[in-house]
């Protein structure tokens, strides 16, 4: 290459050659940089008890004070962490924050006689209404937190501050970005399978038809598949960087989630378990990689014509439907709710069993068959991965949901809970309005890197600005949830 274009970090060669042919970092180091998150839950879920079991009548979990605790304890951490500057302390701190607000949450009144009735369990089983599908706060919660680190991410890898040992791999390896595309698409089947559950008519369980999913899935597709149009069309028209190894020449991310419910109904229709559905396809697509000249095709070809030019995207979406479906399956276990205290705490046995399901899929094809993950291909080990992660973190969420709340009065075994008590403002917002998030943070990411040399910035500057585009991005959401508006 011409020396010329290594010196100047101004262009659009420049930027694309510095995100090109990495090699990430260990599973180790992404996982404990990441756990950060589920510290911040169990801090902020720790201090808000302490607070409503100190005075019930005088508990008020919004306002000001709690806006900027939540940043605090969400945001903060997360710039920590993800600029590789103070890791160990920023978990340090969060683990004794917690313990200590642990601490002075009171037990409950003392059970004197065993044979007696659990009146939280009875309150709770009493409360039960057949098919209803009430919001699960650890799973909001969760699902918050990951679009916080990938609306953060995608902008904070143009600056210097930003590790380039997170960014994402060319081919194969792990980085926390190539984590942050799988766990998006994960926690969207969790959450999607709500639309193929039974629905209760009179009392009695009643599923929808093939055509009313394709119907629905058209629908929830249309717009996806409209951004992904126009982000094309936006970034073609201004010369915008682009690693096209990434999804392709054309591909786009917009276009994966785009197509997902549309081959979702049409898999479920050809056989109905999502756990086999899911293997099926991703025994099917590695097979192909491995047995076949598809995978050197994949990784060596020359981009001659639209398929060839776009083949990371168009094949790749295999492997990103199995984590789809492999989500909608456990959010096919959790997300009904439980009849008693009983199936909810069986839950944490469900979903640690898919976690050691994927653990022990992704060291069989890695340590025995030598299939190394790559989130370019999304070939089985990534997929299996990504399953894994997921489900131990949401494994952690419910343990946490189900210690704290342990202590609530029988009333609230279910419900009745204040304001502010389940979940945190940013949080919801960004949760209940989370494809606006992306969105938003994607128009940003383009605004910022047309206005700014973000490689030229010193660590002040680039502070400040990912400081500034954080507050901008959950803006929307903030704003629409506290007018009571819901978008996607």
């Amino acid at each position: 290459m011409d020396p010329a274009f290594l010196s100047d970090p101004t262009s659009k060669e420049f930027k694309e050659w510095r995100v090109s042919n990495l090699s990430g970092t260990s599973m180790t180091e992404i996982h404990v940089v990441i756990s950060t998150m589920v510290l911040s839950y169990w801090c902020w879920k720790c201090k808000t008890a302490a607070s409503f079991h100190r005075s019930r009548a005088e508990f008020a979990g919004r306002g000001w004070s709690h806006f900027l605790f939540e940043c605090a304890i969400f945001l903060a951490p997360m710039f920590l962490v993800l600029t590789d500057s103070y890791v160990l302390p920023t978990i340090a701190v969060l683990a004794a924050a917690s313990v200590y607000f642990r601490w002075q949450i009171p037990d409950p009144p003392y059970r004197h006689d065993k044979w007696a009735p659990d009146l939280r369990a009875e309150e709770f089983k009493k409360s039960y209404v057949p098919g209803k599908v009430t919001a699960k706060p650890y799973l909001s919660i969760y699902r918050a937190e990951m679009m916080l680190l990938t609306c953060f991410c995608i902008l904070a890898v143009d600056f210097n501050v930003f590790p380039l040992k997170f960014a994402k791999v060319e081919t194969f390896g792990t980085s926390i970005m190539d984590l942050g595309v799988g766990s998006f698409v994960f926690s969207a089947g969790v959450v999607g399978v709500k639309a193929f559950l039974p629905r209760y008519v009179d009392g009695k369980p009643k599923t929808t038809s093939l055509s009313y999913q394709l119907k629905a899935g058209l629908w929830t597709a249309f717009p996806l598949l409209a951004l992904g149009v126009a982000r094309l069309v936006l970034t073609e028209s201004v010369d915008y960087q682009k690693h096209v190894s990434e999804y392709g020449t054309h591909w786009n991310f917009f276009f994966t989630l785009g197509f997902l419910p549309i081959f979702v109904p049409l898999g479920l229709c050809v056989y109905s378990d999502l756990r086999v559905t899911s293997t099926v396809l991703l025994a099917a697509y590695q097979a192909m990689l491995s047995v076949t000249p598809l995978g050197d095709w994949l990784e060596n070809a020359d981009r001659t014509d639209l398929v060839s030019a776009n083949r990371e995207g168009i094949l790749s979406f295999a492997g990103y439907l199995a984590i789809f479906l492999m989500g909608m399956s456990l959010g096919q276990e959790i997300l009904p709710d439980a009849r008693t205290f009983k199936e909810r705490r069986m839950r944490l046995v469900s979903v640690l069993g898919v976690w050691a399901t994927a653990c022990i899929s992704y060291l069989l094809l890695n340590f025995v068959l030598g299939v190394q993950p790559s989130r370019r291909f999304a070939n089985a080990p990534y997929c299996f991965w990504v399953a894994g992660f997921n489900s131990a973190m949401i494994w952690l969420y419910m343990l946490i949901e189900e210690d704290v709340d342990s202590k609530l009065p029988p009333e609230m075994a279910r419900a009745g809970r204040p304001k502010g008590y389940d979940m945190p403002a940013i949080v919801e917002a960004v949760n209940i309005n989370s494809l606006t998030t992306f969105l938003v943070a994607n128009l940003l990411t383009g605004s910022v890197n047309m206005l700014f040399e973000t490689l030229l910035c010193g660590s002040v500057a680039a502070y400040s600005i990912l400081a500034g585009y954080t507050l901008l991005f959950m803006l929307p959401a903030l704003l629409m949830y506290r007018s009571g508006v819901r978008l996607r």
